[in-house]
C-alpha cells in the first residue's frame, strides 16, 4: 500500500454542460420548424443529433481517473496504464492554472506541422494525468471551446506542473490549492535538508 498525501482528480462536465445548451436550441428549434411544416422529419433528426452529441462529450468529459501521491521520495503521478515517478530532485514548482491558459501553455511547445498525428501525440503527453477536457481538439470549429471557456466553473483551477528537463504535466486534483501547497512545503524541506548536508 503506497503511504503519502492522495490527490483524486476532479470531473467538470464541461462539454456535456456545453452541448445541453446546443442540443436543447436544436430540439426547439427544429419543433417549431415541424409545426410549421408538418413535417416530423424536423424533430427526429435534431433528437439524434442530440443524442449523438452527448454520447461524444460524455466520452471527452470522462477522461482519465487519475490520482496524485505526494509522500517523502517526491510524487508519485497514477492513471490507467500509465505511472509516473518524480523526485523532488526533479520537481521545478507546481502552479496554479486555468484552462485557457494551460491550453496557450502547451501549443506554445506544441508547433503544428505537417505531422498532425505527432502534434496530436505530443499534446497528450501534457495532458495524460489529466481528467478535464482542456479544449485542445474542437468538433464546432472553436465555438464549443469558447462556449465553456466562459462557464463560471471553467475557471477552476488546474494545475501545471513542470518538471526538469523541459517536461510540464497539467493536472487536475480536486483540491487543487491543496496540491500545490503541499509540493511546495515538500520541496522547501527537500531543499533544505539538502542544503544543510552540503554545507
Amino acid at each position: 500500500m503506497q503511504r503519502g498525501k492522495r490527490f483524486r482528480t476532479k470531473r467538470l462536465w464541461h462539454n456535456t454542460k456545453a452541448w445541453s445548451y446546443v442540443g436543447s436550441a436544436l430540439v426547439l428549434a427544429g419543433i417549431v420548424v415541424s409545426f410549421s411544416t408538418g413535417k416530423v422529419l424536423f424533430i427526429v433528426i435534431p433528437i439524434i443529433v442530440l443524442f449523438a452529441g452527448y454520447v461524444m462529450a460524455y466520452l471527452r468529459d470522462r477522461g482519465n481517473e487519475c490520482q496524485y501521491i505526494v509522500d517523502e521520495r517526491g510524487l508519485w503521478l497514477r492513471t490507467t496504464g500509465t505511472d509516473l515517478r518524480a523526485g523532488f530532485d526533479e520537481i521545478i514548482d507546481a502552479s496554479l492554472v486555468d484552462r485557457s491558459a494551460s491550453r496557450d501553455y502547451i501549443r506554445q511547445f506544441v508547433l503544428d506541422d505537417e505531422e498532425k498525428q505527432v502534434t496530436r501525440e505530443r499534446e497528450q503527453t501534457f495532458v495524460r494525468f489529466c481528467s478535464v477536457d482542456i479544449g485542445l481538439r474542437s468538433f464546432t470549429f472553436g465555438l464549443g471551446r469558447r462556449l465553456i471557456d466562459r462557464m463560471p466553473n471553467s475557471k477552476d483551477d488546474l494545475v501545471l506542473l513542470r518538471l526538469s528537463g523541459g517536461r510540464h504535466l497539467v493536472l487536475s486534483p480536486q483540491y487543487n490549492q491543496d496540491l500545490v501547497e503541499t509540493l511546495t512545503r515538500a520541496l522547501v524541506a527537500q531543499r533544505g535538508r539538502t542544503d544543510s548536508v552540503s554545507g
